[in-house]
């Protein structure tokens, strides 16, 4: 064999060998920025910065009370509610890499219908012990924990329904499989799938998905024990039957692409209602038209009555 045979192979060796690394490392990469996020604020900093982007419409009209659920495994989520009518309660749920406090400024179209507020911190969020964050998987079956938990606290009888924003709007949807007893559940801006999003953060990043979608799938279930099939709204929402479900999307949302709501909203049994907010960014349609926001939520929850 010439020597310049076994050059070409060896760099072609080289060649495929770096690929595979790069793929390799863009896909922990990933995975690593979803199960082990980095940035959390104290309650206090959120609060803060909530209050200088005018976010708190109406917080002044709510008391909060601390509030901790404690997990079958013994994990304790911290949280806090604010009573208002004792018989009508949303329960709150935040984002990746958020806090229970970045819920406020969704909440108040809840509390002026008279509804009570349950917020709390997801998993490995806020004030919570590190662990980490499933994307929705375990959050939702902390969810159904929080459910029962509530209802055992303020009575089995309660109205009771869900608000979830991106993670925590696809954790809310995923629900649905399991429990059909709510009186609503409003979705803003949640992926359909964990495949969907990762494919979304390729597109950000001018990547093509085919390269890295398997990988990252890989690395999730061998190291992090779940997958994208387990953190899936889209097949639990084409199981619900009865509840009133209200999808809710920017159109300009670069993060989770607003295609995830047509998804959602085609697959979604029962009665359903979408909302698109023109202009809006990622968790942006409450600051794009906060009158528009509120008054969709106060209308949806009317007529599903």
């Amino acid at each position: 064999m010439e020597w310049w045979h076994i050059l070409l192979i060896i760099l072609g060796t080289s060649l495929v060998l770096a690929s595979f690394g790069y793929i390799f490392f863009i896909s922990r990469l990933m995975a690593v920025s979803m199960v082990q996020p980095k940035h959390f604020k104290t309650q206090s900093e959120k609060d803060n910065e909530l209050a200088e982007l005018g976010d708190i419409d109406g917080v002044q009209e709510y008391s909060r009370t601390p509030i901790e659920f404690v997990m079958e495994d013994g994990y304790v989520i911290h949280g806090d509610y604010s009573l208002n009518n004792p018989k009508k309660f949303v329960i709150c749920m935040h984002g990746h890499c958020g806090m229970r406090g970045g819920s406020i400024k969704y909440s108040y179209a809840f509390y002026r219908l008279g509804y009570s507020l349950i917020f709390f911190d997801h998993r490995s969020h806020g004030e919570n012990k590190r662990e980490l964050v499933t994307m929705g998987y375990q959050e939702h079956k902390d969810a159904l924990q929080i459910i029962k938990q509530v209802r055992e606290k303020f009575g089995e009888d309660i109205e009771l329904g869900l608000f979830g924003c991106s993670m925590g709007g696809a954790t809310a949807l995923m629900c649905l499989k399991e429990c059909q007893d709510l009186s609503f559940v409003v979705s803003d801006c949640a992926f359909a799938s964990l495949k969907n999003l990762v494919a979304g953060f390729c597109r950000q990043h001018k990547s093509p998905k085919w390269m890295f979608l398997g990988p990252t799938n890989l690395i999730l279930k061998v190291k992090y024990h779940f997958s994208f099939k387990d953190a899936c709204a889209l097949d639990s929402v084409k199981q619900n039957e009865k509840v009133p479900v209200l999808i809710i999307h920017g159109t300009q949302d670069d993060f989770v692409y607003p295609h995830n709501a047509y998804e959602l909203y085609q697959a979604c049994g029962g009665k359903k209602r979408l909302e698109m907010f023109e202009g809006a960014v990622h968790c942006g349609s409450v600051v794009t038209d906060r009158r528009r926001y509120y008054k969709v939520i106060e209308n949806f929850i009317k007529e599903s009555k």
